[in-house]
């Protein structure tokens, strides 16, 4: 895998993740109506404070791992195309089948503050800490193989920035009354994302029998 490969596979696959709807969104939605784009940076401020240690710790879990590189290739692989194979699926049914509308019933007792907002969320999530133990391993062993830690970096920026580019902006239109969520484009969007994990799941599991086998 070389930068472009790795760089286009952690913002496709980290889009697919953020887009879709979850508690951090909708609890950023639910202040950012009253305190506008501020609400939605501080929250991925929040959401960042949980997740790059966690990516750290992952990291460095892998590096040690790859000691026993083929075994450790081989495990992370199949996590990832059972994992990528269930989000694809999960996200195709919720934009085609359920058509969410997170934005109805929003909780109005969500922490006032953006920052807690984002550590409160993201922390009690439990598919968060599924996807970075499976999907983002992937992402991780490729960027320590690529580059060591230098790859994980490059990794990590190519991921938050998405974070952060989507919370501000959803906030913001929530505070001028705008409805992108639940709209007929980011369900288009999200159908496309949920087919590329489907599609990545595939590719991932042909380079899971290559490697058996060669």
């Amino acid at each position: 895998m070389d930068w472009p490969e790795l760089i286009a596979s952690v913002v496709l696959v980290s889009a697919s993740g953020a887009l879709a709807p979850g508690p951090l969104l909708i609890a950023t939605l639910s202040e950012g109506v009253k305190r506008g784009a501020r609400v939605g940076f501080l929250s991925a401020t929040g959401h960042m404070v949980v997740e790059l240690p966690l990516v750290l710790l992952i990291a460095q879990g892998i590096a040690f791992l790859l000691t026993g590189e083929v075994i450790a290739r081989l495990a992370i692989t199949a996590a990832g195309v059972a994992a990528l194979t269930f989000f694809g699926l999960n996200q195709l049914r919720e934009s085609i089948i359920a058509q969410p509308n997170p934005t109805n019933g929003l909780d109005t007792k969500t922490p006032k503050n953006g920052v807690a907002i984002g550590i409160i969320f993201t922390g009690l999530n439990p598919y968060f800490i599924t996807w970075w133990l499976t999907i983002g391993a992937k992402l991780v062993y490729d960027s320590l193989e690529l580059a060591a830690w230098m790859g994980i970096a490059v990794m990590y920026a190519s991921h938050i920035w998405i974070d952060y580019a989507w919370l501000v902006f959803t906030s913001s239109l929530a505070w001028r009354g705008g409805k992108i969520i639940g709209s007929r484009l980011l369900r288009l969007i999200n159908i496309v994302l949920g087919a590329f994990l489907i599609v990545l799941a595939l590719l991932m599991a042909l380079e899971f029998v290559l490697t058996i086998f060669s």
